[in-house]
């Protein structure tokens, strides 16, 4: 499938959970394969997993989505390494870690929301510890968060990102 897509020669490459159900070492050579040929190439590559591990390790640059929207997105060291969304840091908190065991993984409570129906405010304020009144009533915007300056900029979703500023992503 990869040489298939390859054939036209695209400047953009998606691989939509390309790893899923695959072991970790079919993983391990699909990844290569993929970094290898978009050196080869010049080809960009939008990869798409639910795998924050596998993201963190070949992503430059990482889009958390939550209900469709774009929650937080930065460069992969600092998102990982200082999140500013709560959803962000509540999925860092549930993934398992072999470098620093932490013995429970935090759950996320409460049920993502229904998408049938019309978002008002920010979509994970009935999820958030931190959610306000402005977070229900009020969808925040994207800004800018951080001292990096440019295009590829840290940028957050949330009226309190403040909030986590400080906090590693691993706590």
């Amino acid at each position: 499938m990869i040489a298939a897509a390859l054939m036209g020669d695209p400047a953009l490459l998606l691989a939509d959970e390309a790893t899923t159900a695959l072991d970790v070492t079919t993983q391990a050579e699909v990844v290569a394969l993929l970094g290898d040929l978009r050196e080869q190439f010049g080809t960009g590559l939008l990869f798409v997993t639910h795998d924050l591990g596998l993201a963190a390790t070949i992503s430059d640059r990482v889009y958390v989505m939550y209900a469709g929207r774009i929650a937080e997105t930065g460069p992969a060291d600092a998102l990982f390494d200082r999140p500013r969304h709560p959803y962000t840091a509540a999925l860092l908190g549930a993934t398992p870690r072999l470098d620093a065991p932490q013995g429970r993984l935090a759950a996320i409570n409460g049920q993502p929301p229904d998408l049938r129906q019309e978002l008002l405010g920010c979509p994970f304020a009935p999820r958030c510890a931190y959610a306000t009144d402005i977070c229900r009533d009020e969808t925040p915007a994207d800004r800018p968060v951080g001292d990096e300056d440019g295009p590829l900029r840290h940028r957050v979703s949330c009226h309190h990102s403040e909030r986590l500023e400080g906090k590693s992503g691993h706590e």
